[in-house]
């Protein structure tokens, strides 16, 4: 899991590309234990944006959402992030089910979408 505040990861959302600009459809999310990365599916070594984390560290995890998933998450947060920007949020990994899942937390509330990736995610949970 990684925690950042609302408007940082609000901020960080907001610079993934369209969806007509992606060869494939997939949002590249990498926490390494002291930030949160962005990429793209189709280009996963080329950093978009970054996102300071703080409170809360687990171990590193990497997962590919759908680029639908991110906008919707990023509307979310627009919302959030007017009244409790300094708030943190959780981003994480889910793999208790299959596949695995990206989920966001804030305020007692959970959004959770299927991810396209997961390779940190136990070999049996992977999608």
């Amino acid at each position: 899991m990684a925690q950042l505040k609302i408007r940082d990861l609000h901020k960080l959302l907001r610079q993934a590309p369209r969806r007509r600009d992606l060869e494939q459809d997939g949002i590249r999310l990498v926490y390494d234990g002291t930030a949160l990365h962005m990429s793209t599916a189709d280009a996963p070594d080329t950093v978009i944006a970054r996102g300071d984390t703080c409170g809360f560290t687990t171990e590193p995890w990497d997962v590919t959402a759908y680029r639908a998933s991110i906008t919707s998450t990023e509307v979310w947060l627009r919302l959030l992030n007017s009244e409790h920007g300094d708030h943190l949020i959780d981003v994480s990994p889910f793999w208790s089910q299959r596949p695995a899942a990206i989920t966001f937390t804030a305020g007692g509330h959970t959004a959770a979408f299927p991810a396209i990736a997961c390779p940190t995610a136990p070999a049996d949970r992977r999608p």
